[in-house]
């Protein structure tokens, strides 16, 4: 038993200072896409979830506080600094009774059910324990870029839009006659 509780510890130090050593080549990244398992219907979703916009999937509200993503040229990895939280007040979370007179405090209080880092290379490393869901991280991505519109194109017979000269003033082919005094 020691002998396996050493390995796990020592395999977890290792994953450690391997995720420690490449963080600093990480990217940043500003949404996660998660898979999320309903174990009830047996039915999977991603969820694509931005830095500080949460999102709610059944009776968990999701919410993405930062995701790292590993260059190309590296071994694949992302991880996610997720912060999940039931929708459900602690009561019915847990399933537990509550007196009437504790009620209104209970239905107030929203459980964490989990807060840190999930990694997608080893989802069973740090996961959420629900009963009836399961939420695992797939990939760190930046939002898709705002694609402008064309751009217009104005044949040269066409005048110009636009005159860089004053309103008023017409453009001569001969210099003034007398410097003028600028006030």
């Amino acid at each position: 038993m020691k002998i396996a509780s050493r390995l796990l510890a020592a395999t977890g130090f290792a994953v450690v200072v391997a995720l420690t050593a490449s963080a600093s080549t990480m990217a940043q990244k500003n949404q996660a896409t998660l898979r999320a398992l309903d174990k009830i219907t047996g039915r999977s979703t991603d969820i694509v979830v931005k830095v500080g916009e949460p999102v709610t999937f059944g009776s968990l509200r999701v919410e993405l506080k930062t995701c790292y993503q590993a260059p190309p040229e590296e071994v694949p990895e992302s991880a996610a600094f997720l912060r999940i939280a039931s929708t459900q007040p602690v009561a019915v979370e847990t399933m537990e009774a509550v007196a009437a007179k504790d009620a209104p405090a209970a239905a107030a209080q929203n459980p964490t059910l989990f807060s840190g880092w999930m990694y997608a290379s080893s989802p069973g490393l740090n996961a959420l324990e629900h009963p009836v869901y399961d939420i695992w991280v797939i990939r760190c991505t930046a939002p898709e870029p705002v694609k402008l519109p064309e751009r217009v194109t104005i044949p040269e017979s066409v005048e110009p839009l636009y005159d860089d000269m004053p309103a008023g003033v017409t453009e001569t082919e001969t210099p003034p006659d007398e410097d003028i005094p600028i006030d």
